[in-house]
Formats: C-alpha cells, structure tokens, sequence
C-alpha cells in the first residue's frame, strides 16, 4: 500500500464522513454536514488539501466544481493503520501484541477463550 501521512483528529472526521458518503463531495456538501463546526470555506479546503497531499484524496473538477474522492477505502486504512502501528510497536507481529496484552493483564480469561475460538475458527479446527 502505498505510504500515507498520518491523520488528525479533525482530518479523521472528515474522511469518515467522505467515505460514508460513498461518493464523490463537493466542499459545500462537506460544510452542510460540518454546520455545527461552523467552518469556513477556507478552513475545509485547507483540511481538503491536507488530506489530498497525504495521500487519502483525489481532486476533480467538474465545470467549477471540486470533487474530492477518497484513494482507499475505510477498511484499507484500518488495515494500513493496524500493520504501520504493529511494525512500529511490535516487529509487525501480531502475537507480539497479543502476548503484551496477556502480560498486562488486559485480556481476561474470557477474552482469551473468545480468542482461542475465533483462532480454532480461522484454521477450520472448530
């Protein structure tokens, strides 16, 4: 995948809302669903631009009018986000983490056999 930037807070709300919408967004269609934030123009086609620099947009024009559409879907960012935080954490291994979390004593003994299941799922052994 290709190397994305990292996304703020408020970069992360708007691509939720972009990848939502499914579709194409215009920045006035982006300010009708931003209303209470009370954004300016100016402010969301800088955010706009933010996230087109980093990778997660595109830019078209049609006659006057911008669409931006986002270059991954929300499951392909959690996907990238998920081996960009294991790699830097972990070694980019999973059972790293895992063994982090037993060690810590963050996963009960339940969360434990739910885990078992789901792994005995995964290998068809269930």
């Amino acid at each position: 995948m290709k190397n994305l930037g990292r996304l703020s807070e408020t970069e992360m709300e708007v691509m939720e809302v972009i990848w939502e919408v499914a579709a194409p967004v215009t920045v006035a269609q982006l300010l009708d669903i931003f209303e209470s934030k009370g954004w300016k123009t100016s402010t969301l086609s800088t955010i706009l631009q933010r996230l087109i620099e980093k990778g997660f947009l595109t830019k078209s024009m049609s006659g006057k009018v911008n669409f931006y559409d986002p270059t991954l879907t929300l499951r392909e960012y959690k996907k990238h986000e998920t081996q960009t935080f294991l790699s830097r954490l972990y070694n980019g291994k999973a059972k790293n983490l895992i063994a982090s979390l037993v060690d810590d004593a963050e996963l009960s003994h339940d969360d434990i056999a739910e885990l078992k299941e789901w792994f005995a799922s995964k290998e068809g052994k269930k």
